[in-house]
């Protein structure tokens, strides 16, 4: 084809995907249907990804209410191990979101951020039963390597949804999960 065909095919279609779009959603601008769609992704992401990060930044806070209600006692705690079980958390978040987000883009969003919650969950009630100092370390050292991938994943996740500059308002939103979360823990630990 010539370079003239080209443009006029170019024009045809975009006058026929433009009447299909015209079919589709009538009435509606293009800014209705990206505030649409906006909303629409929004109500299905935010308020999941928000309510993991909420709980996960409670947890992390509890550690410290727990010891207040007598955890170190109860589990024979001397010296520096409080500090330990505190520590071997973020060793193993820091060392592990690199390895966590090359196994995020192999696996995709779908499948691992929920992974990494189920297995998230599955050590919180795991550390609730822990009875001795190294069960606990061993727990908070996996809780670390699972915990590891979830914010870089939802930034990750973000980008596939989300131009730049609509991403900052929801990672924001995100984030301040961590600041309720560290208003509401104190409260729920005294109950």
């Amino acid at each position: 084809m010539a370079e003239g065909d080209t443009d006029k095919h170019s024009v045809a279609m975009s006058e026929k995907n433009s009447s299909e779009h015209e079919m589709n959603e009538p009435g509606k601008t293009d800014a209705e249907l990206i505030k649409s769609y906006l909303r629409k992704t929004d109500l299905h992401l935010l308020p999941l990804t928000f309510a993991m990060y909420f709980l996960s930044v409670i947890d992390r806070n509890n550690i410290g209410n727990a010891k207040a209600a007598g955890m170190d006692t109860h589990l024979g705690l001397h010296g520096q191990q409080f500090n330990w079980i505190i520590s071997a958390f973020f060793f193993t978040y820091i060392f592990c979101e690199v390895p966590s987000n090359i196994l995020l883009k192999k696996f995709g969003a779908r499948v691992w951020l929920p992974l990494l919650a189920v297995c998230w969950s599955i050590l919180v009630a795991c550390m609730a039963a822990a009875k001795s100092y190294e069960t606990l370390v061993v727990v908070r050292v996996l809780m670390g390597v699972f915990e590891a991938g979830y914010v870089p994943g939802f930034i990750y996740m973000t980008s596939f949804w989300y131009t730049r500059r609509q991403q900052g308002p929801r990672i924001a939103l995100f984030f301040s999960a961590g600041v309720f979360a560290g208003i509401w823990a104190g409260p729920l630990a005294a109950r």
